[in-house]
C-alpha cells in the first residue's frame, strides 16, 4: 500500500518536470547586436575620447570594437572638431581650452563603414561647483556571510550656488602601494646562484587603477545647491590597498539633466542582479540615434561637463589583508619539486649567509607580479 502512495505522488512530479523546460529568448542576431558609443566632453584642454563598439549576444561577455568611422564633434557655432582612431574602436582630438565653452552645446556625429549616420542630441555644458576636500571615517558595512567589515568610508561635501549644476557625476582613481615581502637574492635554476647585493628593484610597487562603481547626486529637489556627508568609495581593511598608503582622484562632474538621468538609470541598473527568474534591467535609453536606419538603436549618452578635481592622501592603516605571499617549503626530494617553468625559482635567505630550503613564489619576491608598476607617481608624498 505504501509503495502504490509513492507512485501515486511520483506520477504528477514526472508531469511537472516535463512541462519545465530551459527558457532561451528567440532574438534575432542583428537586433541583438547595438552599437555603443562611450565618451565625454570635459572643460579641461587636453585630448577628448570617444569608443565605440558593437554589443554581443545575451551570452557574450565582450564587445567587438568599431573600427574605421569617421567621427566629428560639433558645438553650437558649427565648429567641426575630426577625431582620429588612435587604437582598435578609440577615437581622439585635442581641443583648446577656448573651444570648451560652459553654458554651449555639443553634439557628436558618427558615420559607420556600414553607412550609418549616428548624432546625438546637443548637451550643454553646465557650469560645477567647485570640489570640496574630501573626508574619511572609520566605518563598517554590512557584507556577506552576515558579517560587517571594516574600512575606510569616503564622503564629500557639496557646496553650489544657484548658476552651478545640480545634476553630480563623481569619477574616482585610486593609487595605492604595496610591497614584496622579500628582496631577491637566492634563487634555483639547475643551480643555487647567489645575488648580492640583494635586489630590492621589484620590491615597492604602486598601482592606479578606476573605481568602478558609479556615484551620481542630484540636489533639483533641495533647498538649496548643498549637500552634506554624501558618501562615495568604502575600502576595506581586508585589502591590500591601505597598507602602505593610499590616495584618491575625486573628480565631481556637472551634468545637464538629461545626462544625470541617464547615468542614473545606469547606475540602478548596475545595482541588480541580472536574472531570467528576475526583474530584467530594462535598456537604458541614451541620447544617439541612427539617422539612417532609425529602427537600430544606439547605446550610450555623448555628454558635455564641467569638471572640478581634488585629491585626497591616506596613511598607512592596520589591515588584515590575506596574504599572497605562500611561501612553499621544499619536501625530501628538494629542487626536484622545482620545475624549468618556474626558473628562476628563489629561495628564502638564511640571515646566516646561506638560504632555506624553502621556494618563494612570485608574489614574494616581485609587487608587480599581478598587478602594478615601480615607477612611483609624481604626486605620491609618502
Amino acid at each position: 500500500m505504501l509503495q502504490n502512495k509513492i507512485i501515486l505522488y511520483l506520477i504528477p512530479l514526472v508531469f511537472l518536470s516535463a512541462c519545465i523546460k530551459p527558457f532561451t529568448p528567440d532574438i534575432d542576431g542583428n537586433a541583438a547586436t547595438k552599437i555603443v558609443v562611450s565618451g565625454k566632453l570635459t572643460d579641461k584642454e587636453g585630448y577628448q575620447y570617444v569608443t565605440l563598439s558593437k554589443s554581443m549576444l545575451l551570452n557574450e561577455t565582450e564587445y567587438e570594437s568599431l573600427r574605421n568611422c569617421s567621427v566629428y564633434i560639433w558645438d553650437e557655432d558649427g565648429n567641426r572638431f575630426s577625431m582620429t582612431e588612435y587604437s582598435s574602436g578609440s577615437y581622439r582630438v585635442w581641443m583648446d581650452k577656448a573651444d570648451l565653452k560652459v553654458g554651449t552645446a555639443y553634439h557628436i556625429q558618427i558615420f559607420t563603414p556600414e553607412g550609418d549616420e549616428l548624432i546625438s542630441e546637443p548637451d550643454i555644458m553646465p557650469q560645477v561647483a567647485k570640489a570640496n576636500y574630501p573626508s574619511f571615517q572609520l566605518d563598517s558595512i554590512y557584507g556577506v556571510y552576515d558579517k560587517y567589515t571594516k574600512g575606510l568610508q569616503f564622503s564629500i561635501d557639496i557646496e553650489g550656488n544657484e548658476l552651478d549644476s545640480k545634476y553630480y557625476l563623481f569619477e574616482l582613481e585610486a593609487t595605492y602601494e604595496h610591497h614584496a615581502l622579500y628582496d631577491r637574492e637566492w634563487y634555483y635554476d639547475y643551480g643555487v646562484h647567489h645575488i648580492f647585493p640583494p635586489d630590492s628593484s621589484l620590491f615597492f610597487c604602486w598601482t592606479t587603477e578606476k573605481v568602478p562603481e558609479i556615484f551620481t547626486l542630484s540636489t533639483e529637489n533641495l533647498a538649496e545647491n548643498k549637500f552634506k556627508h554624501f558618501n562615495l568609495h568604502f575600502v576595506t581593511y581586508h585589502q591590500e590597498h591601505l597598507k602602505f598608503g593610499y590616495s584618491l582622484l575625486f573628480r565631481q562632474l556637472g551634468l545637464s539633466r538629461e545626462a544625470y538621468l541617464y547615468w542614473e538609470s545606469v547606475r540602478l541598473n548596475n545595482n541588480q542582479n541580472a536574472s531570467l527568474y528576475s526583474k530584467q534591467p530594462v535598456d537604458t535609453q541614451g541620447n544617439i540615434k541612427n539617422i539612417t536606419n532609425p529602427n537600430k538603436e544606439v547605446l550610450g549618452f555623448f555628454s558635455a561637463s564641467a569638471i572640478s578635481e581634488t585629491r585626497i592622501f591616506v596613511e598607512a592603516q592596520p589591515t588584515e589583508t590575506y596574504p599572497l605571499c605562500i611561501p612553499i617549503a621544499l619536501d625530501r626530494i628538494g629542487f626536484r619539486n622545482i620545475g624549468p617553468s618556474d626558473y628562476p625559482a628563489f629561495l628564502m635567505n638564511d640571515p646566516q649567509g646561506s638560504y632555506f630550503m624553502i621556494w618563494l613564489p612570485d608574489p614574494c619576491v616581485n609587487c608587480a607580479s599581478t598587478h602594478g608598476t615601480t615607477t612611483k607617481p609624481n604626486f605620491w608624498p609618502y
